[in-house]
């Protein structure tokens, strides 16, 4: 059959992300990096792992201790874990067997003992540092539209919990950016050329937008690009006409733009499909097999999507580790987001936590599991790639269960980093007061009778120390990609909160030789 060009696009679905880049056109590969790294030479990313809903960490990481586990179950009669059925983890600093994880959580526990996981515990969502009387007084303001779903994961991607009164520098007033690009802002000059900093395949897309660099948006099954036929010359004459209709503009300013964006998008999916091609086949048959079996779920396991998304990561991530000059895209620093959903657990919460955390015990492995196995193939030069995987969440949940074997929505909670470079084996942060009698009064931790944890940890400074990781630095770059972090840590040391609140990072990563 054959086509003329005006019958091009009639049901055809092209299937790119968007893209809008600060340049027309891409400084393609090659290019010297303006700035130097410190650190790490080699490759490093960093990957956001957003469980949307409000995971209920109340019941991923357990006290075990008898009397702690009382209050627990005090508070969760029905949701509570029975003390036998935690997986028991033995952090340092800490009696042995001090805590326990989700029964799901078999491979999580087996992570952490090998310390490549720790737990960031009790972080949320802060404009300032707040101690429960400035709570009930109101004389230090709350995050906006607390215990909102969008709103708290807004504020979980932007860094920013105070959009409407937060006083933003210049270059973001008027911009809907997250931590995540504003990050990429400031590492651009770190790699060559212009290939975007950030890929998402799912999770809270505000957070991979940056005030001058913007994401690379890819489906959850890594696919961008057009839909291919079986007709070559079909497939060309779309081409050809998709070239013609970008390039026509009539002089109107927002059509010239739309046809420098998309072809620029065009330009990036092309070279990141023969990037991830050639830098795969770089790697030893072995070595494929082995990571397409790590990510092979198991028996039964039936609508899975994060290993899905882990796996597509970890194709991204060989391709831009791998040096240009084998056929790579040779970059030096890459964020990446992965996202899941149904964690909004109001009802039946025990079966489908359990099943949610199955599959994230499983993806996570699968994604440590192929990191370790690349750090032996010598494609990557002397520096084999590093990566560390973080999760986020809207907030976490009530301690106390409601009457339909559930969760309310919380504030604080725990959060899971996952990688070689991880102090692991570690509670990072403060673990709340699990003691709701007397309607929490006497509970500095919960800002109510139900057990919502008053944040001991901004996600500022969990995001900071993810973006210091990668090579941000400096205070304009810091106040740039954290405009509110310098405030909230000069309030914490002058209001006399710990020393951990008064501090820019949490110590979850290894320093650096």
């Amino acid at each position: 059959m054959s086509f003329s060009r005006r019958q091009f696009l009639r049901g055809t679905s092209l299937g790119l992300g968007y893209l809008a880049v600060s340049s027309p056109m891409p400084g393609w590969l090659g290019n010297a990096a303006a700035a130097t790294l410190s650190g790490y030479a080699g490759y490093r990313a960093t990957v956001c792992v957003f469980l949307l809903g409000g995971n209920d960490t109340n019941n991923v990481l357990v006290p075990r201790d008898a009397g702690i586990h009382a209050q627990y179950l005090d508070a969760r009669s029905t949701l509570g874990i029975p003390l036998n059925d935690l997986r028991p983890i033995n952090p340092v600093g800490l009696a042995p067997g001090a805590y326990g994880l989700h029964p799901s959580l078999e491979k999580l526990q087996a992570l952490f003992e090998q310390e490549r996981a720790a737990f960031v515990c009790n972080v949320g969502p802060l404009t300032l540092p707040m101690r429960k009387v400035n709570y009930e007084l109101g004389d230090v303001p709350r995050p906006d539209n607390l215990f909102s779903h969008s709103d708290q994961q807004d504020a979980w991607a932007s860094g920013i919990s105070n959009p409407s009164t937060v006083d933003l520098p210049p270059a973001l007033e008027g911009k809907a950016t997250g931590w995540g690009g504003r990050t990429a802002d400031r590492l651009h000059t770190h790699n060559p050329g212009d290939y975007p900093e950030v890929t998402s395949f799912g999770g809270k897309a505000l957070y991979s937008g940056g005030a001058e660099r913007q994401p690379m948006m890819v489906s959850s099954s890594g696919v961008l690009e057009m839909k291919g036929t079986s007709d070559a010359d079909f497939n060309t004459l779309r081409s050809e006409a998709l070239a013609d209709i970008v390039a026509l503009d009539r002089g109107v300013t927002l059509e010239a733009s739309y046809g420098g964006v998309f072809t620029t998008a065009q330009t990036f999916a092309s070279a990141r499909a023969t990037a991830r091609a050639a830098a795969w086949d770089a790697l030893p048959n072995e070595a494929r097999l082995d990571i397409d079996g790590y990510f092979t779920p198991p028996q039964g396991a039936t609508g899975w999507t994060l290993h899905t998304q882990l796996y597509q990561v970890i194709r991204d991530l060989v391709a831009g580790a791998v040096p240009s000059t084998s056929g790579g895209l040779g970059v030096r620093r890459q964020m990446f987001s992965v996202g899941l959903g149904g964690f909004d657990t109001h009802v039946g919460q025990d079966a489908t936590q359990t099943a949610l955390l199955l599959q994230v015990d499983f993806a996570l492995d699968a994604f440590q599991k192929a990191m370790t196995r690349l750090k032996t193939e010598g494609v990557f030069g002397v520096n084999p790639p590093q990566s560390t995987l973080f999760t986020m969440s809207d907030f976490g949940r009530t301690l106390a269960e409601n009457s339909d074997k559930g969760s309310d929505h919380g504030w604080g909670s725990h959060a899971i980093v996952l990688g070689d470079r991880v102090q692991g084996r570690r509670l990072h942060g403060t673990f709340p007061n699990l003691d709701l009698s007397a309607g929490a009064v006497n509970n500095l931790d919960s800002v109510d009778a139900k057990g919502r944890w008053l944040p001991s940890l901004s996600v500022d400074q969990y995001g900071f120390t993810l973006a210091s990781w990668l090579g941000l630095g400096g205070v304009a770059d810091r106040d740039h990609a954290f405009p509110n972090l310098t405030d909230y840590v000069a309030a914490a040391t002058s209001g006399g909160f710990p020393a951990a609140a008064r501090a820019y990072r949490i110590p979850f990563l290894l320093p650096d030789p």
